[in-house]
């Protein structure tokens, strides 16, 4: 595989950093992306968490394509909370750091029932804004993800705050699979691309199939298998340009998951079944890669 091309979030395979590393050793990574490892979520990663991480990354000559924070997943009017993640993501900056980490995940507030409003559009811009000067003070950066429970969770809201954003250390992680389980939308998932690479910074790649009749709207599906339309998606992003990492988020198990742990997920039961789904979605995506060439 083209390891310039290709990552995986860590457990999305295995809590154990040794199953995380045989896998990008298999599949020829460059490394991976990091969000919970040792049963603990990224913000809750203890210093000798981080320094093991750190110790065995570099012992393999591997990167750390990102670090995968839950910050601003709270209540836009809820100030105490936007206190405590600007907290939370002034932590993951140091842990960020000290992996040699340039990219921070962060996301745009719960999601409301209510049409996004330019006000709210403003002050979400207003915060990111915020978390993108603290980034760029430190030579990093932040990806602000499209997120189905966040209130840019479709590609048309990632372009209207990207009206209301704009920041050298700020740019997006475009997540199309997202765009399937947003509450009422049922157009293509990866409408608003070409407008948005520009801007697109890192990609998650998992799939979905739409379930109107479920209470989450999609069932994860293997890479190929759902909605997102990858083969053709994959081939509009290397028409594109684009020359960031495409990012395996698997989400799929042969057992399915709890919806409660794709929202905020972390630890032993998310990751269970993981090495397994995630190799069978990494050759499909090997495959239908090497298809677009």
């Amino acid at each position: 595989m083209d390891d310039t091309r290709f990552s995986i979030i860590s457990d999305e395979v295995s809590q154990d950093p040794a199953v995380v590393l045989r896998f990008v050793r298999d599949f020829g990574l460059g490394g991976f992306e990091l969000r919970s490892m040792f049963g603990r979520a990224f913000k809750d990663l203890t210093a000798r968490d981080v320094a093991e991480i750190r110790a065995l990354a570099a012992g393999e000559g591997l990167r750390i394509h990102g670090c995968a924070t839950p910050v601003f997943k709270c209540e836009l009017d809820d100030d105490s909370a936007v206190r405590e993640n600007v907290e939370v993501f002034r932590r993951g900056l140091e842990v960020a750091l000290e992996l040699r980490c340039a990219l921070l995940r962060v996301f745009t507030f719960l999601r409301r029932p209510e049409a996004l409003s330019a006000g709210a559009l403003g002050r979400i811009a207003h915060h990111l804004a915020g978390l993108a000067d603290l980034a760029a003070a430190s030579g990093t950066m932040i990806g602000v993800e499209n997120e189905s429970s966040c209130r840019v969770g479709s590609g048309a809201e990632l372009l209207e705050l990207a009206k209301a954003l704009v920041h050298p250390a700020a740019g997006w992680i475009w997540d199309p699979c997202n765009v399937i389980y947003v509450p009422g939308e049922a157009g293509a998932a990866t409408a608003g691309f070409p407008s948005l690479v520009g801007r697109i910074v890192h990609i998650h790649v998992k799939d979905a199939v739409r379930t109107p009749n479920s209470n989450v709207g999609a069932s994860a599906a293997q890479v190929g298998d759902g909605d997102v339309g990858w083969k053709q998606h994959l081939l509009e992003i290397r028409r594109s340009g684009y020359r960031g990492l495409l990012s395996l988020e698997t989400h799929w198990r042969k057992r399915e998951l709890d919806g409660g742990l794709l929202h905020l997920p972390a630890g032993d039961a998310f990751s269970a079944g993981g090495d397994e789904a995630s190799r069978i979605c990494m050759r499909r995506l090997a495959e239908l890669w090497r298809e677009t060439q």
